[in-house]
């Protein structure tokens, strides 16, 4: 059986997101392709065994969909794209599926305006699990077929990715992580500011930023250029741009043997990666209540949270951290644990099998 993932490029949560399932569904004897319309930061890292095309012209998609005869195409995100599917002949099941839409206000008008395309070309809905995303769903779309389970995660990868590079002695400070796209959603500027704060209050801290330039909301980088000098934060900032997915272990496990700590600042998010992949390589979370990230971070027990805006309790939880060792040596413990409880390879497959079945497409 061969599935067709489509997303707009190759890079953050999605790309990770497509390489986890590439592996997790071959155990179901589903065969995943990945079509993106544009190549991005991750398209030099991908295993020769994962067949990756790269295609925006009706002409060139029409060519790969017949030549392949997929059984099912997941298209993330994009959902005007839904239409062209239809248009270039393709009649088997499409699904349509939901990663990161933002905070709820913007996720409402997306899933509105999408109405016309959904409706009429989607045979189903599928998203993680973000009980936001649930609800607009059930109001939007009462009568479509709707899925709902967690992302695949493989704790395993970041166990090896730890010994995957030469080690590296603990750094002369504490690592304070941002990763993400520079766009409002995932509010950079709130890790500037709370990062400001925690150096203030002397903590001997570099804040480090993981981002693709090439895909910042417009204006952004000249932004983040601005208030970076306006804080007198260049001293103490280090950008990583475009770092190989294979190598985020080693970051996390860096991070993590130093002292510091990953602080996710976003307004909303869907099931983000981050969050899983930091617990998993013993690096703290403190984070804000983005909804989604609830399935990854467990106030007190995996991590620690701020309400969003509140800066200084942000600032209060992330010192909490550097100068707390038992705290710091339990949550880590817990999070490793949660992860490797809660989220599956195997039970990715199994549920993503079992919708495929509900849809009509033949049985694995």
């Amino acid at each position: 059986m061969k599935v067709l993932f489509v997303f707009i490029v190759p890079s953050g949560g999605v790309d990770t997101l497509n390489r986890l399932r590439y592996r997790a569904l071959l155990h179901k004897g589903i065969y995943s392709h990945f079509l993106y319309f544009q190549s991005g930061s991750g398209s030099s890292d991908h295993p020769p065994e994962i067949p990756v095309f790269y295609a925006s012209e009706p002409s060139a998609i029409r060519h790969i969909l017949d030549y392949y005869s997929f059984d099912c195409i997941v298209l993330t995100s994009f959902f005007i794209q839904l239409a062209l599917f239809r248009e270039l002949g393709y009649t088997r099941p499409l699904v349509y599926e939901i990663q990161g839409f933002g905070p709820p206000e913007h996720a409402r008008l997306n899933l509105t305006d999408a109405r016309p395309y959904i409706s009429a070309h989607a045979n189903a809905i599928l998203y993680p699990s973000t009980p936001y995303i649930g609800e607009l769903l059930q109001e939007i779309y009462p009568d479509k077929p709707q899925f709902s389970f967690a992302n695949p995660f493989d704790p395993k990868l970041y166990d090896r990715g730890r010994f995957a590079y030469p080690p590296h002695p603990p750094l002369s400070y504490a690592p304070l992580a941002w990763l993400g796209r520079l766009e409002d959603n995932k509010n950079w500027k709130d890790f500037l500011l709370i990062g400001n704060e925690v150096i203030r209050r002397g903590m001997n801290v570099r804040l480090w930023m993981f981002s693709d330039p090439s895909l910042a909301a417009p204006g952004e980088k000249e932004l983040l250029h601005q208030w970076t000098i306006g804080l007198g934060l260049k001293p103490y900032l280090i950008h990583h741009h475009n770092v190989a997915n294979s190598l985020m272990p080693y970051y996390y496990h860096l991070i993590s043997s130093s002292g510091g700590a990953v602080c996710m600042t976003s307004k909303a998010e869907g099931a983000p990666y981050v969050a899983l992949e930091a617990l998993s390589s013993g690096c703290p979370v403190v984070t804000s209540n983005s909804d989604g990230v609830a399935s990854a971070i467990i106030d007190g027990k995996t991590g620690l949270y701020y309400m969003h805006g509140d800066l200084k309790t942000a600032s209060d939880q992330i010192v909490r951290l550097l100068t707390n060792q038992k705290l710091r040596k339990c949550l880590v413990a817990e999070g490793k644990k949660h992860v490797r409880k809660e989220f599956s390879m195997a039970k990715y497959a199994s549920r993503f099998s079992d919708m495929l079945s509900a849809i009509g497409v033949s049985s694995c």
